[in-house]
Parts: structure tokens; sequence; C-alpha cells
């Protein structure tokens, strides 16, 4: 398979980019000017502006889109209608975890289909052959991602929509932004009200250049993956095929809320309806005080010399002067309980938390 290039390559390698492969295309894996602890600073105080280009994504049109969506797909999609978006799962035969993707309503038989790792695309192809549906990947649909709470302004000073207007998941599905025709929708993975920008290959260099001149006087600063990892891990946002995954059930996860009970007919519908209430594990979190990480992913988590969990997705959350990690733990492992890394003599406690590790009510989220 040829790996895909993204147009904004060149931009990275002038601030110093090194590069990660993800999704068969290479993504900022670190900026050299700038620590992932300052890229969670702007993206808190200000805005991180990420290049997502690798994510994937499906163009389904045509008058069976929604039907083959709502096959594909977990949540009741159809609500989803020009300007809406909605969060989904898409499930193995067995009912678990096999992708997460957004549905974006562009018009009325057109959506835009975004994933991330998972087969969920493959899966919707499947779906789709035989009917009046047209399914295509959209190799060169590049993606700018900015996050923080002054993304509203700058974008809204900048395009002919009313971006702040724009509640959780909502879009404009064509809008000017610098004078590009863009998708922007007010989604993100970061904990923070931000949002996501949808263009041309050819206006992605135009449009990185001059949110980043629009947006230095008020701190913006492009961000990397590692950033990227830390303030989502800090939101308490599941990243496939780690902490959810094929051998997880949404209800293990907590995602049960993006599967539709009345809904008739899904792919892994009558699995996973099997499964709620058989939960082998639960997506919790941990934490100690630290003053850096100390707390590693695949360590085994012990309450009174019993294993009662592994950790999945560590970070250092440098503003809260704690570790922090997303971790897979038995059902019965409550708030507040005391476990330890390991069961050796002396090893480190953690405390048990309930996820978001930052803004617990979501309130900047989704204010």
């Amino acid at each position: 398979m040829t790996k895909r290039v993204p147009e904004l390559k060149e931009e990275h390698e002038k601030l110093g980019a090194e590069f990660i492969e993800w999704n068969n295309i290479d993504v900022v894996g670190s900026y050299s000017s700038v620590t992932a602890e300052q890229e969670v600073d702007a993206v808190r105080d200000a805005a991180g502006m990420f290049d997502l280009t690798g994510l994937r994504k499906i163009w389904v049109k045509g008058p069976d889109a929604m039907a083959v969506l709502n096959k594909t797909c977990t949540r009741e999609l159809s609500k989803v209608k020009k300007g809406k978006a909605a969060y989904t799962l898409v499930l193995t035969d067995e009912g678990t975890v096999c992708d997460d993707a957004i549905v974006y309503g562009i018009e009325d038989d057109k959506f835009l289909f975004v994933n991330g790792t998972g087969n969920g695309g493959d899966r919707l192809l499947e779906v789709a052959k035989g009917k009046d549906v047209s399914a295509e990947w959209d190799k060169d649909l590049h993606t700018i991602s900015l996050q923080g709470p002054k993304a509203a302004e700058i974008l809204d000073a900048n395009t002919d929509g009313d971006v702040a207007g724009l509640k959780f998941f909502e879009l404009l599905p064509q809008t000017k932004l610098f004078g590009r025709e863009v998708v922007l929708s007010r989604t993100g993975y970061s904990g923070e009200r931000g949002y996501e920008i949808f263009c041309e290959r050819k206006d992605a260099v135009h449009l990185w250049q001059n949110l980043l001149e629009a947006g230095k006087p008020k701190g913006v600063q492009p961000c990397s993956f590692t950033g990227l990892d830390a303030v989502r891990v800090e939101a308490g946002l599941l990243f496939y095929p780690f902490d959810a995954n094929e051998q997880t059930t949404p209800w293990e996860v907590g995602l049960g809320f993006a599967v539709s009970k009345k809904k008739s007919d899904f792919l892994g519908r009558e699995a996973v309806m099997e499964k709620e209430g058989k939960e082998k594990i639960n997506v919790r979190g941990v934490s100690c005080k630290s003053d850096a990480l100390a707390i590693e992913g695949g360590t085994e988590l012990y309450h009174d010399g019993k294993k009662v969990g592994t950790v999945i997705s560590p970070s250092y959350a440098h503003r809260q002067g704690r570790s922090i990690a997303i971790v897979h733990v038995d059902p019965d492992v409550t708030e507040g309980a005391k476990l330890t890394l390991g069961n050796d003599a002396g090893a480190k406690e953690v405390t048990v938390e309930d996820l978001p590790f930052y803004d617990k009510d979501k309130e900047r989220l989704r204010g």
C-alpha cells in the first residue's frame, strides 16, 4: 500500500517535527522546539493546533446512505441531519468494539464517516455493497483541529459562518475559512471546546499558515500527537486499540451511551445486548501525586495481594502535579480504592477515580 504524504509535512518540518507513522501516514510525534507540557498549556489556556489528516474518512452518499450508516453503527443516526454530528461505535459480530467513529451530516443524503485505526470503515463498505449508495475513501481530505478556549474567537473572526454559535457536535457543512471552502465542526479529542476543519489538500497549507498567523497573538501553539495523547488521557477519552478493542464490550469501557437499545438492527446487536451485565472489566482512572511520570503502561494493579487490573494509557498531568492513567480493572473496584503498581514489597500506591481526570463535569467541553 502506497504511504500517504500529508500536504502539511513541510510545514511541520519547518517547526522541527519528528514523525511517527499512524494509519499509513507520517504524523507529528513531537516538535523539537516545544515540550508536551507546553502543548498541554496551550490547549488549556489558549488553543492547540493539530494536524489530524491521519484520520480515515469515507464519504457516504445516496438514497441508502442513512440505512447503510444505521446498519453499520450502534447509534441511532436518523437525527444526524445536515449540520449535526454523532459519536458512534462499530462492533464485531461478537459484540465487541472494533472501532469508534463520528458521522457528520453534510447534506440530506450525504455524510462524512471519520474513524481512527480500526476497521469500521471496511465494515461500512461491506454493508454498502448492493445498496443505492456511494461509499468511498477520501485520502486527500485534510483535517486541522483547533482545540482550546480561544479557538472559537479565532475561527469566528475569519470565517463567514457563526462558529461561536455552534453547539457541541454541530457543524457548518459548507463555510469559508480564510477564503477557502471547509467543513467546520465543533468536535475534538482534547476535553476543551474545540473545532475540526476538513479541507481539500490544496487548501491545507494556506489554512495552516493563516491559523498560525491569526492565533499567534493569542498563544496558539502547533501540537503533536504526544501532546494530544496527554490531553485526551486527562479528559478520559479512549483510544482504539488500547483502551477499547475487540476484547472489550461497550458496557465494559463506558461506551454504553453510544449503543441505541431501541434500534432494531445493527452489526453485532444481538451479541452486544446479550453481553450487557456480564462485564469482566471496567474502565477507570488511577492517579498518584508525583513530579514525573510514575505509572507505566502494562503494569499490573493489585489489591491485598490479588491482581485486579492493568494500566492501559498512562500520562503525566503536570498542571495537577500527578501521574495518571486509564486502566482496566475488575468491576468491583470502585472510586477511592487504593491499589498498588505491582505486588512487590513497597510497591507504589495509586488511587482509583472515575474518569475524566480533568473538567469532571465537562463544563469547559460543553459550555
